[in-house]
This record gives structure tokens, sequence and C-alpha cells, in this order.
């Protein structure tokens, strides 16, 4: 069933939320923006208006130059768009270099980390000037906590991808769970429990992989295990080790904590008795996926709703019984447990807009719009009566639309990259009804189990950083590529064996010399300012 999930705000955000808006709202720049002239529904002006957008190309819903949205929009808001889709494992560079040479397009991708290191050098347009411009933006913000910590110096300078509706999902524990019924095997509820679990597919399945490890490297991988087994650090997607300890109630560099030890010591005691992949530093996502999808690899730590939209309907077409599913949260060897989901929305994938642009008024008026009721439709379902419909008041694609892609390994990828709609595109208000459609009852289950969790305290949201001052910004940019560098250069090491764990304390010792200490002090005195 079809839950309409639309964030509500709180009396003490909302007042939060206004003030930082209409304060930011004085116009200290040299543009004047003039009053929006157009209703919402109609055209913005009668010549129309070219935009550049450089999008992230991610692999399992490829971005196309011609889709039914794209069209819609030149029609009904007279924008041309002209996507610039870049492959995920290029974009950093690219957008790098484009940042660098002050030569982005007018519209760009960019995570909380551009926003904090470039926004003063004035790429990016100050959104906060043309705010007035702006009510649907405004009225979709209200309540969100999180969005104060995009503001750098108490200004906007990027529109943040919001959830209107969204299925709950979480890096979770994902295992085989056929195999246990298959192999006499309880559910394991501990990590400890895990391992004898992994040793004994091993045992009956000596060809396998049991733990693929990874799909985006080591980081991603110790970022999905280091908050559920004590410490933290590199949760997400984040590149830095940097995480904030709810008992402690403030942050810590993960790595060098006290626990950190034991999350390296157990992924060397899983690849040194062959139950991690070997390759678990360089899995790409296509190899882990296929290694999962093929029945060679049984257990992975990440995404949850990649059981049901990726693994599952390939194995079935191998072996009709074969399923993955979450078995956790898993107890660590401190007595907790306790696990992370995905942020509220997507503040990490906001969209920047170029200072250079020739009507900023435009510009901000057509981003307002996709945060409207009706922008918010056509960006994740396209057209009423041609790509999706209305039923008891809410959308749905065609029924038509979802059988044209139903041999896909991912429907419902495959159907967003057809239709150029979604998170994945350039939708800001991403409404996810679309995935609760079409997926099993299995992936609603696993929604409801998350929410359920968090509502308990078991699953917290991952958070974001809180806004540095310019000075703080210059520091954590010299310490942190120091203390990462000494990281990443090591930490595998101790992982394959390489180096005793009987070292780590001198390891950690050295990413304490670097300055985790002052990279700590900056992240709560920020904190202590919210």
């Amino acid at each position: 069933m079809l839950k309409m999930k639309k964030t509500m705000p709180g009396l003490v955000c909302v007042l939060l939320s206004c003030m930082l808006l209409f304060g930011a709202c004085s116009n200290g720049g040299n543009s004047s923006p003039t009053e929006a002239k157009s209703p919402e529904s109609g055209k913005q002006s009668s010549q129309p208006l070219n935009l550049s957008w450089m999008l992230e190309d991610n692999p399992s819903q490829p971005i196309l130059s011609d889709t039914p949205v794209i069209r819609k929009i030149l029609d009904q808001k007279n924008v041309k768009l002209q996507l610039q889709a870049v492959p995920t494992s290029s974009y950093e560079e690219r957008k790098s270099a484009l940042i660098a040479t002050n030569n982005i397009p007018d519209l760009l991708t960019v995570d909380l980390n551009d926003i904090q290191m470039f926004a003063r050098t004035g790429i990016f347009l100050n959104i906060s000037d043309y705010l007035d411009l702006a009510p649907n933006f405004k009225k979709a913000i209200e309540g969100r906590g999180d969005f104060k910590k995009m503001l750098v110096d108490g200004k906007l300078y990027a529109f943040p991808t919001l959830e209107y509706y969204r299925v709950a999902t979480a890096p979770q524990p994902l295992l085989r769970v056929d195999l246990l019924e298959e192999l006499n095997l309880k559910e394991p509820r501990t990590f400890d429990e895990l391992y004898d679990v992994l040793l004994a597919f091993k045992k009956a399945y000596p060809d396998s992989i049991p733990y693929v490890g990874s799909r985006r490297g080591t980081l991603y991988m110790l970022g999905q295990l280091a908050y559920p087994m004590g410490a933290g650090g590199f949760e997400g997607f984040s590149e830095t080790g940097m995480y904030f300890e709810p008992g402690e109630n403030k942050y810590v560099y993960g790595p060098t904590s006290e626990n950190y030890k034991d999350v390296v010591a157990y992924l060397n005691k899983l690849y040194s008795h062959g139950l991690l992949d070997p390759d678990y530093a360089v899995n790409t996502q296509e190899m882990a996926v296929q290694k999962l999808s093929s029945g060679r690899s049984l257990f992975t730590y990440d995404n949850n709703t990649h059981a049901v939209r990726l693994f599952n309907p390939a194995l079935s077409k191998i072996n009709p019984k074969a399923k993955f599913d979450i078995i956790g949260p898993l107890q660590n060897q401190y007595g907790e447990t306790r696990s992370l989901r995905y942020e509220q929305d997507w503040l990490g994938t906001s969209t920047a807009i170029s200072s250079k642009v020739k009507d900023p008024e435009s510009v901000v008026r057509f981003m307002d719009w996709l945060y409207s009721e009706e922008g918010m439709l056509v960006t994740n379902f396209g057209i009423e009566g041609e790509t999706y419909e209305m039923r008891d008041g809410k959308p749905h694609i065609l029924q038509n639309i979802l059988d044209d892609h139903k041999d896909q390994q991912d429907v419902f990828s495959a159907t967003q990259s057809t239709l150029g709609v979604g998170y994945l595109t350039f939708a800001k208000y991403v409404h996810e009804g679309t995935l609760a459609d079409i997926s099993e009852d299995q992936l609603i289950e696993m929604s409801d189990y998350i929410d359920r969790l968090t509502e308990e305290g078991t699953i917290r949201f991952m958070g974001i950083d809180p806004p540095f001052t310019e000075e703080e910004s210059e520091t954590l940019r010299k310490l942190e590529v120091q203390v990462t560098t000494i990281f990443e250069q090591g930490v595998d090491r101790f992982i394959m064996g390489a180096r005793p764990m009987s070292e780590w304390d001198a390891f950690r010792q050295q990413m304490i010399d670097a300055g985790t200490a002052k990279i700590e002090q900056i992240y709560n005195d920020a904190f202590s300012r919210l």
C-alpha cells in the first residue's frame, strides 16, 4: 500500500527556517530580483530559457537527452534543458576541473563539501538574494532541521534534493537467508554469530565469496560497518572519518576512536579465513552486483533495496529458493544494537547555479517550480495521461510502460531512465511512489521495519556536517587531506594481514599527530553554534 508521507513543519523549525530564509533575503548583491509574473503552470517567458545542467550519470539509471519530461518542460515552462551526463566514475574529476577553471555550466550537481569549499569564491549564485521568487521551495523546506547546515555565512548557494515521499532505506546486513534453512543454521543476531554463519557458508560452498565487502572501495565498506560495530566515520557515501557519536553528543574522528581497532580486526579475521572478497578494495558497483546476483557472494552490508531490486530477481532465475533479506541490526561486542539509515532528504545532492547566468531571476523561478506540486509530478512521473495516471488522488505510472520494462533486471531504474524522472535525474522534490508500486511486499515490509526501528531509536538518520567559517574550512581542507591519506594508505594492510594488529596503536597515533584533535575541535565548535 502506497503511503504518502509529507514532512510536516514543527513550530520551532518553521520559525527557525523563516528566520534563516527571510533574514537572508535582503538583497545585498548588485542584482535586483524582479517580481514573478507568470503563474506556476504557465510559461516563464515568450523566449526559451536555455539551461545547461551537468549531472552524475549513474550506471543503474542512464540519463537520456530526449525524454518525455524534457519535452514537457520545454512545452510547459519554455525551458530547454541541455543535460551534460558525466559517468559516476569520472564525475568528481570533471566537476573539480570546471570549478577550478571557473567554467561551470548554468546548473551543476554539487555536494556539501563543494558548497562549503567554493561558495565564498563567488562561483555559485547567492540564492538567498532571490528567495522571494521561490515560494514553493520555502514551503518545501519548512520543518527540515538539517537545512541550516547547508548555509555558508547564513547564505544559501544550492538547491537541495528533498523527499516528498520516500521508501525507508538503510544500509543493512543482507544475507542469503535460504541457506540458513538449507544448512540448519540460526539467523545471526550478533557480529560474532555472523562470522560463524559465514564460516559455515564457506565450508558448505568452498568456491563462494561469503562477504563481497564493498561496491565502492575500502572506505565505503568501513563506513557501513563502523557505526553498527561501535565506532563510526565514512558513513553512507561520506569521504570523511568524522561522525556524530550520540552517546557522547559530539563529533569524533572514527578511525582514532578506541573502538575502531575492533572494526578493522573483525575485517582482518574475515579476510584471513577466506570469508571477505580478496577484491573488496577494487570492487565496482557492477562487479559487486554481479557476484551477489549470480550466487557467488552470499552476504553484503549495503542498501537494503538492492536485495529486492537487484539480487533476488536475478537469483530467482538460477534458484527459485534463493533470497537475500535483512538479518539485523546486529549486536556489537559492547552489547549495543545500533544502525544508520540514509539521511533525511538528499542535502548532499544539491544543485548550484552559476553566478554567470544572464537571467538569475528566471533560473530561480524555474528551480522553484521543481518544488511545486506540478513540478514534483512532472519530474517524478512524467505526463499525466501519457506516462502516469491519478488513482485515488495518488500518481501511478501506467501499466503498459511498466510492462515495457518488465524484462529488465531493475524495472524501477529502467523505467525512470526511459521517462527521465526521479532522484537520479534532476527531480528536486523526490516521490518514490513508483518504487513502492512495483516492488514486492518484501520491500515495503523492509521499509516499515526500518521506520519502526527508527522510532524505537535503534536506527538513526545519518547526519550532515555543521557549517564552518571560512577559516575553519581552510584548516579542515589541509588537515583532513593529511589524515585521510595516512588512513587510506595504511588501513588495507591491517585488513589483509600485511601489517599485524599489534601495530594499530602506533598507526592510530600517527593519525592523531597529523591533526585529528584539531579536526574534532573545529567540528564541535561549529556544532555548538547551531
